[in-house]
Formats: C-alpha cells, sequence, structure tokens
C-alpha cells in the first residue's frame, strides 16, 4: 500500500511537457539517418516530473501548470491522473500547442539530448493567486517567468503561508537573482553554475551564501554528486549513487529536487535529505521513466545502493 504522508498536501508550479523519447545506440552525426531502437511517449517537464515522483513517494500533490487546447494536453493530464498527481488546477488556455520535447536517449551511456518546442502562454499570477494557498504544506516552484513569479512569490510572503517554499534555478533566466531571497530552499543545477562563471558547485553556494544568509541550498553536479549549504553557510557533499548501470538520465535531476522536498517534509536535516536526493536520483538514473521509485527513506534491504555518510566540507 502507497504511505501517504501526513505533512499536507503540495503544490507544484510550473511546466507540463509531453515527451517523446527515441532511443538510439550513439548520436547521429550531421544529416545522418538512422532508426531508433524504441520509441515511448512519457509526461515530462520539470514541474509535471516532480509532481509524478512526489505523488509516487505518498504525497497528496497538485500541479499547476498551463495546458493547450489539443488531444496531447488531454494525454498529458491523463498520464498525470494515472501518476497520482491532482490535476484540478491545470489552466486551459485559448492558444497554442502542447509543449513538446523530442529527446534521443543514448543507449550506450544513458545520457540524452533535449530539442523542445513551446508555442503555448506561461501560467499568470492571477492562476496562482485564486487557489487556496494556506492549505498547502509545501509550494515548489520552477524558476520561469520571472516577472509573474516574482508576484506569486511576494504574494505568498504578504500573506500568512506557514508552509515551506522551494525554487529551482535550472537556466539563468533574467529576473530571477532578485526573486531567491523570498524562497526557503534553493535549488541549482551545474547549467546555472557554469553559466554565472563557476567552476564547482562549492564556489556557486559559497558565493550565494554571503549574499542569501537564512536559506538552504543545494547545487548538482552530476557524477561528482551533490553539495547543500545551510541557513548559517555550513557546506556539505553526498557523493553520487552509481547504479551498476546508467541506462536513463531524463529527468534526473528534478528526481533529486523531489527527494530534497520528500526527506524535509519527513523532517529530515539538511545532509540527511541531501543523502535522500542523491540515492533517489541514483535510483532513476538505474530505471527507464519515473515510475517505480522506492523511498530513499526507507530503502529496501536489497536496494543496490550505498548509505553514504554527507561530509561537512572545510
Amino acid at each position: 500500500m502507497k504511505r501517504e504522508y501526513r505533512a499536507g498536501p503540495i503544490l507544484v508550479v510550473g511546466n507540463a511537457v509531453l515527451d517523446v523519447i527515441l532511443s538510439v545506440d550513439h548520436y547521429p552525426a550531421e544529416d545522418e539517418e538512422m532508426r531508433a531502437n524504441a520509441r515511448r511517449q512519457a509526461v515530462g517537464g520539470n514541474a509535471a516530473n516532480t509532481a509524478q515522483v512526489l505523488a509516487g513517494l505518498g504525497h497528496r500533490v497538485c500541479l499547476l501548470a498551463t495546458v493547450a487546447p489539443d488531444a496531447e494536453a488531454q494525454t498529458l493530464a491523463a498520464g498525470l491522473r494515472a501518476a497520482g498527481v491532482d490535476t484540478r488546477r491545470l489552466k486551459h488556455c485559448r492558444r497554442g500547442h502542447t509543449p513538446l520535447s523530442y529527446i534521443l536517449l543514448n543507449t550506450a551511456h544513458g545520457t540524452r539530448t533535449i530539442v523542445h518546442h513551446r508555442d503555448l502562454d506561461e501560467l499568470a499570477a492571477e492562476d496562482f493567486l485564486a487557489l487556496p494557498l494556506a492549505t498547502y504544506a509545501w509550494i515548489h516552484f520552477e524558476g520561469r517567468n520571472a516577472v509573474e513569479l516574482g508576484e506569486m512569490l511576494r504574494h505568498l510572503r504578504q500573506m500568512p503561508y506557514t508552509g515551506r517554499v522551494s525554487l529551482e534555478i535550472e537556466k539563468d533566466r533574467p529576473g530571477l537573482e532578485a526573486l531567491m531571497p523570498l524562497a526557503d530552499l534553493l535549488l541549482f543545477s551545474r547549467a546555472y553554475a557554469e553559466a554565472r562563471g563557476h567552476c564547482s558547485a562549492t564556489s556557486l553556494l559559497a558565493a550565494m551564501g554571503e549574499r542569501l544568509t537564512g536559506i538552504a541550498m543545494t547545487c548538482t553536479w552530476g557524477a561528482a554528486g551533490a553539495w547543500a549549504c545551510d541557513a548559517h553557510g555550513a557546506i556539505y557533499h553526498a557523493p553520487a549513487q552509481v547504479p551498476p548501470r546508467v541506462v536513463d538520465s531524463v529527468g534526473a535531476g528534478d528526481v533529486f529536487n523531489t527527494g530534497m522536498i520528500h526527506a524535509l517534509l519527513a523532517g529530515r536535516d539538511l545532509p540527511a535529505a541531501l543523502t535522500a536526493a542523491t540515492c533517489l536520483a541514483g535510483q532513476k538514473v538505474g530505471v527507464v521513466g519515473l515510475q517505480g521509485l522506492t523511498d530513499p527513506l526507507n530503502p529496501p534491504a536489497t536496494a543496490w545502493h550505498r548509505r553514504s555518510a554527507v561530509r561537512p566540507q572545510p
């Protein structure tokens, strides 16, 4: 039986995408014609991925995202519902098309290349403000559309909201830096760190920690693992949890973010949450898709992943 956590429902705000994934044994050269070994279709997008995995871990989770007036949007919504996500807050647009990601998955290494197409309105702040926000124990935002996102975050901080707020910073989008002080947890990607001129996660976190006091932060760095900085500036590292075979890295960053939210809601401290998140992301790259991931806080006795100690960084 799936466990249901008592912390209260979670709201995830961001993007929902339909992924078309082609499995290939190598990446094509320019002008090459090749045949894919397999094709599958799945719900994707950062926010939708996080919502699906949270639901699979037993949380009551609602997704706020825009959907298009087309058949692909119906496929998206059905896939979310099948994963246990509450879709009643999806915002139906009058025009546009469902965002699509065409993904080449290299089965030799588990790496992926993504070509994305979007022709759909972004969420408006009014879509968020109309919700019963005080009922959510945690609200997670995908960092995009900074103008509207800023209105959402400022409204949340002006009301008597007692839950926690996380903000994913995957890309270096204009206006996001000014919104960082409004979150309780910032989830940075390697791509963002490198875009900002940092050659390591510790460099980014140390720089951010000097400017953003009282906020917890994480930064993932692929095979090197992940780092976290607590509200007092202490930095911790958790090594990557590498499965016996890496088969599918699509959505691994979103799964890491999910692991952080899941563990912190369960009352774990930041270092323990960092370990749980790397364990969950490690599980994910060893399987195809997002279904069937086990709770990193209660792993099966036969689980392959090791329980590595999180080490404080000097």
